[in-house]
C-alpha cells in the first residue's frame, strides 16, 4: 500500500494523484461575462449537483499554478453573478478542450473554438447553441479555500432554466445517455465516453 502524507507533498503531485483516483469527472463548461460584457467560456472538471430542492450545483475554478491569479471564470462571476453550465459530450470535446488554452483575459473562447453564443433567457450570460443541454445559473455563494496555486473556489449557483435538445429524449422523456453521448475527464490528459453502461437495482426497489 503506497501512503501519501498530503501535508508533505506538492500540491501539484497531490493534484495528479486526487485527479487519478476521482474519476471518472464530468465536465461543466461554463459560461460567463466579464466586466466590459465580453463572453467567456472554460471548462471545469470539479463540478458537481448539491441539492435538487432547491436544485443547486458546484464547480470549482483553482487558483492558476502558473500565473498564482485567479481564474477568468471566477473573477467574471464575482462581478456579475450569473453563468450558464453547458453539457460536453463527444461532438464538443475538442472545442472543450481548446477553451482551455490560457488566452489573455478579455478574449472570447467562443469566437477562438468556433462554438456560437445564445443569448440566455433568464440570466445575463450566454448558452452554448451547440451544445446538448444548456443550464441557466445564479450565483447562490462562492467559497475560498486559499490563495495560492491551487487552491479552490467553490462556486454554487441555483439552476434556473435548463435547456434540453430535444431529440435526447426518449419516450419516457427522460435523456436518453446514448443519445446524450456526455464526456468526461480522468487523470492526466485522459477523458472517457460514456457508451460503456451496465444497471443495478437498487435494493429498495427490487
Amino acid at each position: 500500500m503506497k501512503t501519501i502524507n498530503t501535508r508533505e507533498t506538492s500540491w501539484q503531485e497531490v493534484y495528479a494523484r486526487l485527479t487519478e483516483i476521482i474519476q471518472p469527472r464530468p465536465i461543466a463548461l461554463a459560461s460567463s461575462l466579464d466586466p466590459e460584457g465580453s463572453a467567456n467560456l472554460a471548462p471545469f472538471s470539479f463540478y458537481t449537483m448539491i441539492s435538487c430542492n432547491p436544485p443547486l450545483l458546484a464547480f470549482c475554478p483553482q487558483i492558476a499554478g502558473r500565473t498564482g491569479e485567479k481564474k477568468d471564470t471566477l473573477k467574471n462571476i464575482e462581478k456579475h453573478p450569473e453563468f450558464v453550465i453547458a453539457t460536453v459530450n463527444e461532438n464538443l470535446a475538442k472545442q472543450v478542450n481548446d477553451c482551455s488554452a490560457p488566452y489573455d483575459y478579455g478574449i472570447s473562447e467562443f469566437e477562438k473554438v468556433g462554438l456560437t453564443p445564445v443569448k440566455a433567457e433568464k440570466v445575463n450570460a450566454y448558452l452554448v447553441k451547440e451544445a446538448p443541454i444548456n443550464m441557466e445559473c445564479s450565483l447562490v455563494e462562492i467559497r475560498s479555500y486559499g490563495g495560492e496555486g491551487g487552491a479552490g473556489h467553490l462556486i454554487v449557483g441555483r439552476v434556473e432554466l435548463i435547456h434540453i435538445r430535444e431529440d435526447l429524449l426518449n419516450a419516457a422523456g427522460q435523456i436518453a445517455p446514448e443519445k446524450l453521448q456526455a464526456v468526461g475527464r480522468m487523470g492526466g490528459e485522459d477523458w472517457c465516453k460514456t457508451s460503456d453502461l451496465f444497471s443495478f437495482p437498487r435494493p429498495d426497489r427490487r
